[in-house]
């Protein structure tokens, strides 16, 4: 799912392609400017993260980010946990519609574990943020 390299009347216009992407992409940046540098988080790369990675990144946030820049990283986080409770449902609904001992139902048993775990920890990762928001 992306843009397409051509506009409505089917011409080639990489123009608006270029600036939509750029846009994109730097609305899944989030920087921290602090006062002795700053720290730019790719957010699809970093989360969900560990608790430590995650303390000392939320500290950072709450005391150098903007109330926008919180907002959105709590929506990034949910958006996130909710990408990983639709794969566990996708993952689960194909691994009950095939034999309970074929290669294909541990396939996406395994997927479905994975998806799990990465649903667990961003939910840790939203509750430490959350906590530290309304901590401070």
């Amino acid at each position: 799912m992306g843009i397409s390299k051509y506009n409505a009347d089917g011409y080639y216009d990489p123009t608006a392609y270029e600036g939509i992407r750029q846009a994109d992409a730097s609305a899944r940046k989030l920087k921290i400017t602090y006062p002795t540098g700053y720290m730019e988080l790719n957010l699809d790369y970093f989360f969900p993260c560990t608790l430590d990675k995650a303390r000392k990144v939320f500290s950072l946030i709450h005391r150098y980010s903007s109330g926008a820049d919180k907002d959105r990283m709590l929506a990034f986080l949910h958006g996130l946990e909710r990408r990983y409770f639709a794969q566990m449902q996708e993952y689960a609904d194909k691994a009950t519609s095939h034999p309970a001992k074929s290669e294909e139902c541990r396939e996406y048993t395994s997927r479905f574990k994975e998806a799990r775990r990465l649903r667990q920890r961003t939910a840790r990762n939203i509750e430490l943020f959350t906590a530290g928001r309304d901590g401070k």
